[in-house]
């Protein structure tokens, strides 16, 4: 299949191809294409500027020399976030060297020249002309910026250079020096208030020896705002907060009576002894500023309103159904869900004192259950007690029922077509508890492809599969132990789910899985996330083996083990850290750990049974997993690096000698190494050239894995007017699958440290990404691989042999995907 990289469309993608990747014999060719590039750049470089006045200069670069008299920890930051404030910026470069929008705007002067930026459209830019009067405003933002980070004593420097109709800038910071802070003083007029403060000062960020800033200034303020409003003090606010920066030193004043050597101590001390000048802290809440911000407030009444529609008339309905749970009343048009399930998920309480985490954890709680569109927590003060706030929470429902799709294809190196689709229904709602009951079915069909008579009849079923899979999510903890273990706010969910699926191998075997499971999902913090499933089961049977496959499992040990009928039961736990939203998407990271044991709890019984003269047995797999999956997202200028390292270990023990086939791992596909198709790849060094252009071949798979991805994420075009946005990517996947232990019928395929350079496998390509109105991601990735660890000269590295214009190398090669949502 997909021999269409013939043709001349896809003759552009091998060309993108060969100007990245490209033979070492054609370097001279690279120099000189560099060379006459270089040449066509600085010739028409001049057709940048030939609209530009006579006294026009276009800016072309902002350029930034940053020093201190200390070493700068964020240096990066600082630079990074500085040349964000510049007040002009230059147009827009393809890496930095090509302004395509600005050449087209050139290109099309005289029709669209006139035309008010409004409408213009998005693929133009005028040149951008060098205005002397900004840079007296950058400066301003920059010292203003860098006296935020405690750099109080900035100098900035501007020089502006011309060259052929373009100017330059640069902009020459000397930070100075910050503080140091040395000791924190407390001045504060209310006694409950301070206690409050002085018992939560060892979350302060203000810490001694730490270096002071004053946007730690404003999270600090924050802290003690909601460390005091948590305990009643509903009209506290950050104003009623102030801190007094003392950054006099007072050790260089000691013992001098000349105030003017004083002075000059002051001034030379830091810098003879290398040592920051340091400065006390003063918190500041006085009682004068705002007698109310210190009285404390209690919870009156709360009125839950669960189907409330945004109409004056709503609340004045008498016909409102009314439930009493605990001082709560539910007040009802439609009687949707249960009061129970909304109680449990308030944790604002008639009779306890105000607190703002309780109000912020009412809100997200309630978002949680997934049944409404829109909450509104909203607090009155009582008319006749002045210390009591009434609380009203709105409650508008969302829509009860949604549906989902997910699509994937891939093209393989053999000509090779595979397609899956998946549809799911979801209630949100089911049995009036909030409960989320989803249904799912799926399927998918690989075919080979082999040149014959007809386009369609060239076309053989190798694979089919479908499935179906069902769960209900509860918001409630279901145990026979007690809810007391975890907080209200932490109570975990209870999942509950089975399904049936189906791998047909038309010319090998039908192999069913059945599986059920029962799990916990519960939030630790905003970051962290467990997952504990106490028990899990899967029924591995295989109705049907053909005879050439009984052949092959009868000539191979690993492959007999692995696709032996089994029962699996067991029990797993991840924990999962992410910190996106704490990091509002800037450079965040993930990570997700998780271990998981098979047959431990029916080993127990087959001794049982054993104990009772062979009373029963049970045929079972015992194995244990430990998985890992890393990642990490870094924000520049409208891109992003993103990188993943993620595998795992599998260990069979007792009665199974390898992991049943369903537990195995695999390299290659979409979301893996997508220089292969999927399952083709490892395990380690071993190849089977017989099954070079098999496609039919059965899946390689490993007991340990470990892949290494990066990505470079950049925007390319908004097309149809916004609606789908065009973004590309750079990416490069490293890794492999490797057996445990050795094996006769896979050389090569065992995990060795003296031999994990050569089992390294490696690609690289180029994707394209449509995001289709922020909901909907379509990716399609073109990849070649780059490092085939069965390949013994030059350890792998194959870079040498790309020839991306030779059709029959192509053919072999060159892997395309299009699947939907990012890799990683």
């Amino acid at each position: 299949m997909f021999n269409g990289f013939r043709n001349g469309k896809n003759a552009k993608i091998s060309a993108c191809f060969a100007e990245i990747l490209l033979p070492s014999y054609q370097i001279r060719n690279i120099v000189l294409y560099l060379f006459f590039a270089s040449v066509l750049l600085s010739a028409t470089g001049c057709h940048y500027t030939k609209h530009l006045g006579k006294n026009q200069y276009l800016l072309r670069k902002n350029s930034i020399k940053l020093k201190s008299e200390h070493p700068m920890a964020n240096r990066g930051e600082l630079m990074d976030n500085l040349a964000k404030i510049i007040v002009q910026k230059p147009n827009s470069y393809f890496f930095k060297a090509i302004p395509v929008k600005l050449s087209l705007y050139n290109k099309r002067y005289n029709k669209v020249h006139s035309r008010p930026d409004s409408s213009l459209p998005k693929k133009y830019e005028r040149p951008v002309v060098y205005d002397s009067a900004t840079l007296i405003r950058s400066a301003e933002n920059m010292r203003g910026y860098l006296f935020n980070q405690g750099y109080f004593n900035a100098k900035v420097k501007d020089t502006v250079v011309f060259r052929k109709k373009k100017a330059f800038v640069i902009y020459s910071i000397n930070a100075g020096t910050d503080y140091v802070i040395n000791k924190i003083i407390l001045k504060i007029g209310d006694s409950t208030i301070a206690r409050l403060v002085k018992d939560n000062m060892n979350a302060s960020l203000f810490q001694k020896g730490k270096e002071f800033t004053n946007g730690m200034a404003d999270d600090e303020r924050s802290r003690i705002t909601a460390v005091i409003r948590n305990n009643g003090f509903y009209k506290f606010n950050q104003e009623n907060v102030s801190f007094q920066l003392d950054t006099f030193d007072k050790a260089y004043f000691k013992d001098i009576e000349s105030p003017f050597q004083a002075a000059v101590n002051y001034v030379e001390a830091p810098k003879k002894n290398k040592k920051r000048p340091q400065a006390d802290i003063e918190y500041i809440i006085k009682l004068e500023d705002d007698s109310a911000a210190y009285q404390k407030f209690y919870i009156g009444k709360v009125n839950v309103f669960p189907d409330y529609s945004d109409k004056p008339a709503d609340l004045a309905d008498t016909n409102m159904k009314i439930r009493h749970i605990s001082g709560i009343d539910f007040k009802y048009h439609h009687n949707f869900v249960h009061a129970w399930i909304l109680y449990e998920h308030i944790f604002l309480y008639p009779g306890n004192h105000f607190s703002q985490a309780d109000y912020d954890k009412t809100h997200s709680k309630l978002n949680e259950l997934g049944i409404f569109q829109y909450i509104r927590l909203e607090l009155k003060e009582d008319q006749k007690k002045k210390d009591t706030l009434n609380c009203n929470i709105y409650l508008t429902r969302s829509k009860r029922y949604d549906f989902g799709t997910n699509y994937e294809i891939s093209s393989g190196s053999t000509y090779a077509l595979g397609h899956q689709v998946g549809v799911n229904f979801k209630e949100k709602n089911f049995l009036k508890g909030s409960n989320l009951l989803t249904i799912g079915v799926n399927g998918g069909l690989e075919y080979a492809y082999q040149p014959g008579s007809t386009f369609i009849n060239n076309f053989s079923i190798l694979t089919r599969s479908y499935g179906a899979y069902a769960s209900i999510d509860f918001p409630k903890f279901l145990a026979p132990i007690g809810a007391y273990l975890f907080s209200n706010s932490n109570l975990p969910h209870t999942i509950i789910g089975g399904g049936e699926n189906v791998v047909d191998r038309v010319e090998y075997f039908k192999l069913i899985n059945t599986s059920g499971n029962f799990s916990y999902s519960w939030h630790q913090s905003q970051t962290v996330t467990w997952n504990l499933s106490p028990v899990f089961v899967n029924i591995i049977r295989l109705p049907i083996e053909t005879d050439s496959f009984k052949k092959v499992l009868d000539s191979n040990t690993y492959l007999r083990n692995s696709y032996k009928q089994n029962f699996i039961e067991g029990e797993n736990i991840s924990i999962t850290f992410d910190d996106i939203n704490k990091k509002h998407g800037r450079n965040y990271s993930y990570l997700k750990l998780g271990i998981e044991e098979a047959g431990g709890v029916l080993g127990a019984v087959n001794q049982l049974g054993d104990a009772l003269n062979d009373l029963y047995k049970i045929q079972y797999a015992q194995y244990t997993k430990f998985d890992f999956d890393a990642r990490h997202y870094l924000n520049v200028r409208h891109s992003v690096f993103a990188f993943r390292f993620y595998g795992g270990v599998g260990i069979p023990y007792g009665q199974s000698d390898a992991l049943p086939y369903i537990k195995q791992y695999f390299a290659g596909g979409p979301y893996s190494l997508r220089g292969w198709r999927i399952r083709t790849l490892g395990p380690g060094s071993y190849y089977n050239a017989a099954n070079a252009n098999n496609t039919n071949q059965i899946d390689l798979t490993g007991d340990i894995k470990l892949e290494l991805n990066g990505e470079y994420r950049f925007p390319i075009t908004p097309l149809f007017a916004g609606a789908i946005k065009m973004n590309g990517a750079l990416f490069f996947d490293a890794g492999n699958i490797w057996l445990t232990k050795k094996d006769v019928n896979y050389p090569g395929g065992e995990f060795e440290l003296n031999t994990f350079g050569q089992d390294i496998a490696a690609d690289a390509g180029i994707g394209a990404r449509f995001d289709i109105a922020s909901f909907l991601t379509v990716r399609t990735d073109v990849a070649i691989p780059v490092k085939e660890p069965y390949v013994g000269a030059n350890y792998g590295w194959v870079t040498r042999q790309i020839d991306l214009y030779d059709p029959s190398w192509r053919a072999n090669n060159v892997i395309f995907n299009i699947s939907i949502g990012y890799p990683f």
